[in-house]
């Protein structure tokens, strides 16, 4: 809540010592309570830090489980003391409207990171991701606070520069003199436009000028002068970093930053989604990140504004991960921002091997800058959460035939009904209680709980070996074999099955699970493994697991399946004659052995049907997934 420089803000920082917390006084309770009576809840009582804006960076924020800390003595030593309310009534604004949850502030954040990437494919996201965040929360709060202190005060009493929260506005928001954020001056503008405060109020007339963009300078050594063996190798090198800036020079003159035009348009966006915040962060991250992306180019980022109030700083855990990424409106095309030229053609993400087929830049986040925005949850929770939710669209509840079973029928506690739900899982009765439908604030529905688990636990093993040899794509760029695998042991788990891994490279290059399970993170660890080197099948340990077993029958289903790039001949042991008997031994156990290869020479054909096998043959590994799909409903029967 105000505009302090980030250096003035770290001198302050440096030298403020730690606050000591206040007790709610009389006065501040009662704006409290006049603040929560504003938006119809109850909170625990708030912190009162006085002199602790100037280590945080705000003079107030909101944290997650809902709390409010507030600095006192920074709205009193401005004259302002008077709207400590005001300021209540902003955070708790946040708990109410925007982001509301931990979950919706990871998703308004990650649809910055969207709209960042596709106007700086080269930046890291995360930081310009967490400002435009607080930005569009700040103005959705702060638009209908107004609102709500009109109603309030009558709309004929006061005049709306004198409501609190414009009068906080007013103080706290105008950049410092000679500021040369164009976004902060849209920022500005889009809350004249929200508050009919006369232009020139919270920002001059005039925004800031375009600044110019910083010429790369480079000074590289000469061909000549680069040992003989590497020359090659740098001036393909050289040539790939002087497309990267081509591109990059495009994109920029591609994207038009006109302020007084988004200003507006802002203001529409906050009008239009109100109550979604997280679709109507997509389309703010359109408008507001070519600002990002222009300042960026002329050789940083903006320093303007300060620290938002947001304070969450903990990194999605992996079940946190798997809710966000499932979000559908996290999936969708961007929308298209009227001022940027484009001639309907699309771009293909060199970073998403999954997908060949050319779509729109800015889709979604491939895996590779998912792994980089989520960094510190940690490579396996990403990995997993996004193989997990790319294969939500294959994977089918597929079960054997089993005496039915109770389902359901047992109320459970309410949840918070949202956005994107089945809208005939609203509990009306208890939403109407609240007095207003506000979509994912008072709307609430009515959790089951189930009498006895839908899934039981049948005979069904699937021993998966996956190739993670070199010609593999990396399972971090989006492997769409490790999909593949991942739908197949999803598809198994779902219908009670359980599902061993075994990843392979080269000769001693084998790695995955000791034993057969049913933790699909574990699974999918597993199924991510990756070598990168050469092909050969680990035939050893194949003949060790099945040696001494009676053949399958219906109380025991073992099916073997094998997904490579290559003919996989070494299976049936050339090139290791010794255990050349193994594949056909251990098909003598099995209920099915399926090989899912990219084999164009059908190399493996004779072998295979020799050995007992089955073959699905893919086109590109592209085709894996969908084969695999088909696979899993085959397996089930």
């Amino acid at each position: 809540m105000s505009a302090e420089s980030e250096s003035e803000r770290g001198a302050a920082a440096s030298a403020a010592p730690e606050s000591t917390p206040a007790p709610l006084g009389d006065e501040a309770r009662q704006a409290w309570e006049r603040a929560l009576t504003l938006w119809r809840v109850r909170l625990d009582d708030p912190r009162m830090h006085p002199g602790a804006a100037a280590r945080h960076g705000a003079p107030a924020w909101f944290s997650f489980p809902p709390s409010v800390t507030v600095d006192p003595q920074y709205l009193a030593e401005r004259g302002l003391g008077d709207e400590l309310w005001s300021m209540f009534a902003h955070e708790i604004g946040h708990h109410v409207l925007a982001p509301s949850t931990r979950i919706d502030a990871l998703k308004i954040d990650h649809q910055m990171a969207r709209a960042i990437t596709t106007v700086s494919p080269s930046r890291d996201a995360g930081e310009g991701a967490r400002r435009l965040g607080n930005m569009w929360s700040d103005l959705l709060v702060n638009t209908r606070l107004a609102q709500l202190q009109r109603l309030e005060v009558g709309a004929s009493s006061t005049a709306t520069r004198d409501l609190g929260i414009v009068r906080l506005g007013r103080a706290l928001y105008p950049a410092p003199a000679g500021s040369a954020d164009r976004l902060w001056w849209v920022y500005c503008r889009a809350y004249e436009l929200l508050w009919q405060l006369p232009q020139g109020t919270l920002c001059p007339a005039d925004p800031p000028a375009r600044p110019i963009a910083r010429p790369l300078t480079q000074r590289l050594t000469p061909l000549s002068e680069i040992p003989e063996k590497h020359r090659e190798k740098e001036r393909l090198l050289r040539e790939a970093s002087a497309e990267r800036a081509r591109v990059a020079a495009e994109l920029a003159d591609a994207t038009a930053t006109n302020p007084p035009v988004d200003a507006t348009l802002v203001a529409d966006a906050v009008r239009t989604f109100g109550t979604d915040p997280v679709s109507g962060a997509a389309l703010f991250g359109v408008i507001a990140a070519p600002y990002l992306a222009e300042q960026d180019a002329a050789g940083g980022w903006p320093l303007e504004p300060p620290v938002g109030c947001g304070v969450d700083d903990r990194p999605p855990t992996g079940a946190e991960l798997g809710r966000l990424l499932a979000d559908q409106r996290l999936r969708g095309d961007l929308p298209r921002h009227p001022g940027t030229v484009r001639d309907g053609a699309d771009e293909t993400d060199p970073d998403d091997a999954i997908d060949e087929k050319k779509q729109s830049a800015g889709q979604r986040l491939t895996l590779a800058r998912t792994l980089q925005l989520y960094r510190d949850s940690g490579k396996d929770a990403v990995v997993a959460a996004w193989y997990r939710n790319e294969a939500s669209a294959w994977v089918r509840p597929y079960t054997r035939p089993a005496p039915s079973i109770p389902t359901g029928g047992i109320p459970g506690p309410l949840e918070l009904w949202e956005v994107g739900d089945a809208l005939g899982d609203i509990d009306w009765p208890v939403t109407m209680r609240s007095g207003a439908v506000i979509p994912g604030v008072t709307t609430r529905r009515r959790s089951e709980l189930d009498d006895e688990p839908i899934v039981r636990e049948t005979s069904l093993e699937l021993d998966l070996y996956i190739d993670s040899s070199g010609s593999m794509t990396h399972p971090h760029r989006g492997s769409p074999a490790v999909l593949a695998g991942t739908i197949l042991a999803l598809s198994i788990l779902r219908g009670g099955g359980r599902v061993r891994v075994t990843s392979f490279s080269g000769t001693g290059e084998v790695a995955g699970m000791p034993r057969f399970g049913r933790d699909p993170d574990e699974i999918i660890a597993a199924i991510s493994l990756f070598f990168g080197r050469s092909t050969s099948f680990p035939l050893d340990l194949y003949s060790a697991r099945y040696a001494n077993l009676p053949p399958a029958g219906d109380d025991a289903q073992r099916h073997v399946v094998v997904l490579s790039d290559d003919g996989l001949v070494s299976m049936f042991g050339v090139g290791n004659e010794p255990y050349a008997g193994v594949a056909r031994a251990v098909r003598e156990v099995l209920t099915t052995g399926t090989l899912v290869l990219m084999d164009p020479r059908r190399q493996v054909a004779q072998l295979a049907e020799r050995d007992g096998y089955d073959v699905v043959y893919l086109q590109t590994m592209a085709d894996a997934p969908a084969a695999c799909a088909a696979l899993a409903a085959t397996l089930h029967g």
